[in-house]
């Protein structure tokens, strides 16, 4: 029977087969702009190259348990994303997008996550917000697209308070509660392994701030306490055990200088103001930013009034305590609150589903920021003179079709309100859409940001039997992109506790003063060199001879005058 033949029937089982196929299909649509571009951007500042390359390190030693940088020991941070990047190496290759590609992972993860525990929560409706809001954020997108370990702690830390809502919220003593529990433990875990302490400070934190508030001491009896502990020790406590066996200096440098004087004094050097995360905040939940100003205002009283357990206000907790914590800190960076934006999504999206005044201000704010691209972009050599003109206008596209792509929908979904949910997607592919072409536009800057054409414009140069230099300073970027290690030449940085805690001479990997690499460079007739443009004075100082062969704006390579 043909689809004409079978009626009314057939075209409604037509429908439903395609309201089932439509999550699925916008999920397709979603990785698919989630995921382009991972290495059309190069590895741009610090923190990318840092992590890029601990993990190049691991593949190329075979040691997975004692992270190295530039081939020192380096214990800042855990080693849960320099596993998964070094396995992308070791399966796909040692490239810039395999290093972003455990980011990238972890954020469309926690979209995903975010939409599961709205529909497990406020309903079908809110699913779709949730996800079209998560998935929306710049500020979210940016750090999915950045080698960093936000976006994986985020993923474990998301994990962990979603799972500990759903045990909380099932019948307790049953196998759902002991279950979700258990996931709980399982991701503050993957929370330690990825960042610290802090994986179980802020879930725990947060979960002592409900208690208190509400004063229910009888979830105290539902947290499994003893069996999600040992979970909790059975994925931690191994590479714990590991590396201090092979590190007796491991226990304090991370732990007490790492997590704890970093957070109560300015060792970082990473100060700011109590509003500090005010803005990012913002920038975070745009353009949603009238509707999560309702969802987080909601009267404190109602939050706090005793009763049955209520996911509200663990996530409402969840969002101040981490907003707060942090704010408190000595040590403050821009990713630093990326956990509560999945919880705040999930909170947000009961507003935008249900109310119908709700995306008119996500409207109007795409208009008019779609405006602003567009005028910034058109108008950015003018209003940004100290830039590079080159670079400016190569980005200034890319920046007038994110604006074009937000001002264009935001318009068209004022014609189309009445079809609220749809609209609320709509504004949220627009953002994603336009967050994409922001970052591939991101690549024009790389002359300053980044040093993969410095490292390519000395290949002639960076042989097996040449040494390397860091001279005056050190681009993370470079020892990647260069596929070797450098030696260290009157800098130390981050790699101080490396350096001065080596089990060997160093000659290979440090020298204290630009006196002792000049005459070092005297007497070699190989060489390769890079040191940043300001510190070129002081070497042109030190009576040696070279000749640069490569430049970027912030950095020059240079050789022996007397080597081709």
């Amino acid at each position: 029977m043909s689809f004409v033949e079978q009626g009314p029937v057939g075209v409604r089982r037509h429908a439903a087969a395609c309201r089932r196929a439509l999550p699925l299909i916008c999920l397709a649509l979603l990785a698919a702009v989630w995921f382009v571009g991972l290495g059309y951007r190069p590895l741009f500042g610090h923190d990318e190259g840092r992590y890029a390359e601990i993990a190049r390190e691991m593949v190329v030693s075979g040691n997975w348990v004692t992270p190295r940088l530039n081939g020192l020991r380096y214990f800042e941070k855990p080693p849960l994303q320099y596993w998964v990047t070094a396995t992308a190496y070791e399966v796909f290759g040692i490239h810039g997008w395999c290093a972003r590609l455990w980011p990238a992972l972890a954020s469309f993860l926690t979209i995903i996550l975010a939409a599961f525990a709205a529909r497990r929560l406020y309903g079908k409706r809110s699913a779709w917000a949730a996800g079209a809001l998560l998935a929306s954020s710049f500020y979210f997108g940016l750090f999915g697209h950045t080698n960093d370990l936000d976006a994986g702690l985020t993923l474990a830390m998301t994990l962990t308070l979603f799972s500990l809502v759903f045990g909380l919220r099932a019948a307790p003593r049953s196998r759902a509660a002991l279950g979700w529990m258990l996931v709980a433990y399982a991701g503050a875990a993957l929370a330690v392994l990825s960042k610290g302490l802090i994986g179980i400070l802020l879930p725990g934190g947060t979960f002592v701030l409900y208690l208190l508030l509400k004063r229910d001491w009888g979830l105290l009896r539902r947290l499994y306490i003893v069996r999600g502990l040992l979970v909790f020790l059975v994925l931690t406590l191994p590479w714990f055990v590991a590396v201090s066996v092979q590190n007796h200096d491991f226990l304090w440098q991370f732990f007490m200088v790492q997590e704890f004087l970093r957070f109560l004094t300015p060792i970082a050097s990473r100060s700011g103001a109590w509003w500090y995360f005010l803005p990012i905040l913002i920038l975070a939940m745009l353009p949603w930013l009238v509707p999560a100003a309702r969802a987080l205002g909601r009267p404190v009283r109602a939050l706090i009034r005793r009763g049955p357990f209520c996911p509200t206000t663990l996530l409402w907790l969840w969002v101040v305590f981490i907003f707060v914590f942090f704010s408190l800190s000595h040590s403050k960076l821009p990713p630093y609150i990326l956990p509560v934006v999945p919880a705040l999504a999930v909170l947000v999206a009961p507003v935008v589903a249900d109310d119908q005044r709700a995306p008119w201000s996500a409207y109007g704010l795409s208009i008019v920021l779609g405006a602003a691209m567009l005028a910034g972009g058109a108008t950015a050599s003018s209003w940004l003179p100290h830039a590079d003109r080159a670079m400016t206008d190569a980005l200034a596209p890319w920046i007038i079709a994110g604006g074009c792509v937000i001002l264009t929908i935001g318009l068209v979904c004022c014609f189309l309100a009445r079809r609220r949910l749809v609209t609320v997607v709509a504004v949220s592919a627009a953002w994603l859409l336009a967050t994409r072409l922001i970052l591939l536009g991101g690549s024009a800057l790389a002359p300053w940001f980044s040093t993969v054409a410095l490292a390519h414009a000395v290949v002639p140069y960076n042989r097996p039997d040449v040494p390397v230099y860091a001279v005056g300073g050190y681009q993370q970027s470079l020892p990647f992109y260069l596929g070797r290690t450098m030696t260290l030449v009157a800098y130390q940085g981050e790699l101080a506790f490396g350096i001065k805690h080596a089990r060997r001479p160093l000659s290979d990997r440090y020298l204290p003063s630009l006196q002792a690499f000049a005459r070092l460079w005297r007497h070699r007739a190989k060489g390769l060199a890079f040191a940043p443009r300001k510190a070129l004075p002081a070497i042109r100082h030190l009576d040696i001879r070279f000749r640069v062969v490569a430049q970027s704006p912030r950095w020059v390579a240079f050789v022996p005058e007397n080597k081709p």
